[in-house]
């Protein structure tokens, strides 16, 4: 029985995405009181400082000054 390159390399793929799949969905928490392995809170003791310096940073200037600046022209 010959098993051609192509077909070896197919299944192998499949097998390689199966098992990502596998551990993936296995290490989801089933409990919502504890935080999955992969979540920003696992383990972190600055979480709440983490995501209010992540607000500041993010947030951005809410009021920008319009007045001055030149008319927007296309360049063609």
């Amino acid at each position: 029985m010959v098993i051609s390159k192509r077909f070896f390399i197919v299944v192998l793929f499949a097998v390689a995405a199966g098992a990502g799949g596998a551990v993936w969905l296995f290490s989801q928490s089933d409990d919502p009181s504890r935080p999955s392995p992969g979540s920003a809170a696992s383990g972190s003791l600055h979480s709440d400082d983490g995501r209010k310096r992540a607000a500041k940073f993010f947030s951005g200037q809410k009021n920008y000054d319009l007045t001055g600046g030149q008319e927007m022209k296309p360049r063609w």
